[in-house]
């Protein structure tokens, strides 16, 4: 085997982490061993859980969160990304999470994901374990699937202005306890939610921008007050224009200007107005591309969209259907929040040059098995 053919093996074997395509010639060994000393002075953050959802309970804080690990993490000398979901009034972690696929999407990335509980307005379901957000008819695996929504009650868990400060305290205590177990890098940690959960990362880019790199929320609006951020950071938003719950339709537009002007920023727009691009037939979105720290804030409306996640349905069958032009926003806020994460990312700078070079040696292209989880995803 050709010492360049071999070198473009080595490289390629840098994203795949087999050993298939090397032969058994003393030149490969060794290169095989320059690889794999290589991967060792990398810092590889080591898993604190298996690939999946898991429940973790901190019962010093009184509090939990779904922990979601990839299958593999990004390898970055600063650690890994983190994102951080929040759920809406009345739903669950576990819902949230298979409405907006976001654990999948953290799977793709090599990033970390968090879905922190919320609290009933009993304030006694801090470590209910994995039911703490579901009706009492739902078994764990109902829970899990998201099959049932709680009624909204005083048993409903949500994000409320009277828990506001006892919620950041567990955000805190999340965000260390990531840190320790699974090397988050804090400066790029991101949120997002839902309605009740929208409303809380509203929240948290006037609160917590000491924490969050950018916030996407999603159907819920409200901002606090006084917002007063300790820096700028990057702000997109989600709303349709027929929701019928939070009513974020009538408030969305005023949120993202002020952002825009506490954020210092201007667009490409006439006299450094904003940009709006017709992302679809259903879609549009809105920018300001200039903002202070390298930031830009967005708002992005779906035409006839009610209270539900731009993209997705519900997974309990509660969301009529609507035209595939949406904009699958979960995604978006994931490309969004990835110009500020830079290159930590799986596979940036892939294929290389060796890369091609070997592809373009054989012929039928040679094929890949590694990762079969990103090449086949089950259903």
């Amino acid at each position: 085997m050709a010492l360049w053919v071999v070198t473009a093996v080595i490289h390629a074997l840098l994203s795949s982490g087999t050993n298939d395509m090397f032969d058994d010639s003393i030149e490969g060994m060794m290169l095989l061993q320059q690889h794999h000393d290589v991967r060792a002075n990398r810092r590889v953050c080591k898993a604190s859980h298996p690939p999946g959802l898991h429940l973790v309970q901190m019962a010093e804080a009184g509090r939990q969160f779904l922990l979601g690990m990839p299958h593999e993490m990004v390898e970055s000398p600063a650690g890994v990304p983190m994102v951080m979901l929040f759920h809406g009034f009345s739903d669950s972690p576990w819902y949230s999470n298979a409405m907006s696929g976001l654990s999948n999407l953290t799977d793709r990335f090599g990033w970390i994901a968090t879905i922190p509980f919320a609290m009933n307005s009993h304030q006694n379901n801090g470590l209910g374990g994995v039911g703490a957000c579901c009706p009492a008819d739902c078994n764990d695996k109902c829970c899990e699937h998201g099959l049932h929504l709680m009624k909204k009650d005083d048993n409903a868990c949500g994000w409320v202005d009277s828990n506001f400060d006892k919620d950041l305290q567990m955000i805190e205590a999340v965000v260390q306890w990531t840190k320790t177990n699974s090397c988050v890098n804090t400066g790029m940690i991101f949120a997002t939610g839902f309605s009740s959960g929208g409303v809380m990362a509203n929240n948290l880019a006037c609160t917590s921008t000491h924490i969050f790199r950018a916030v996407a929320p999603i159907s819920g609006d409200t901002m606090h007050n006084p917002c007063m951020p300790a820096r700028p950071i990057s702000y997109v938003s989600m709303c349709g224009t027929r929701d019928d719950e939070s009513l974020c339709q009538f408030s969305q537009v005023s949120t993202a200007e002020r952002f825009s002007q506490i954020y210092n920023c201007s667009g490409a727009g006439p006299s450094g107005g904003p940009v709006t691009t017709r992302v679809s037939i259903t879609t549009n979105c809105t920018i300001w591309d200039s903002c202070a720290g390298g930031n830009f804030v967005e708002y992005c409306q779906t035409a006839g969209l009610s209270h539900d996640g731009s993209g997705h349905l519900r997974p309990d069958d509660t969301s009529y259907l609507r035209p595939g032009s949406d904009l699958d926003f979960p995604k978006y806020a994931m490309q969004k929040f990835s110009i500020l994460a830079g290159e930590n990312i799986l596979f940036m700078g892939h294929p290389t040059v060796e890369e091609l070079a070997y592809k373009a040696s054989q012929w039928p292209p040679p094929q890949h098995h590694d990762r079969m989880f990103i090449r086949h995803p089950a259903n």
